[in-house]
């Protein structure tokens, strides 16, 4: 089941504190030191989304990747939206 803008809003504040909320995905922009760099962390994304068999938007720029996460088939945002969020955030942190 899809959440509401507010419950997205809350779970991001309490959980997913890089992330926004851009109608309709969960968003993250993270910095990187060039596009290398930015494909080297969009595989590893790769292999987290494929673990979970839930599979992101990847946006590539020259220094970042912009990351755009929602249920398809909730048209919204679900729980697997935030897992995927919270493992990508582990991934980007380490």
């Amino acid at each position: 089941m899809a959440y509401n803008a507010k419950e997205i809003e809350e779970k991001l504040k309490h959980k997913c504190t890089f992330w926004s909320y851009i109608f309709p995905s969960i968003e993250r922009k993270f910095f990187t030191q060039n596009f290398d760099d930015s494909i080297r962390i969009a595989n590893e994304i790769a292999k987290i989304a494929n673990q979970l068999n839930h599979h992101p938007e990847l946006v590539f720029k020259h220094n970042a990747l912009i990351i755009r996460i929602h249920t398809h088939s909730a048209s919204g945002i679900t729980d697997k939206d935030f897992e995927l969020a919270e493992k990508i955030d582990q991934l980007l942190l380490a």
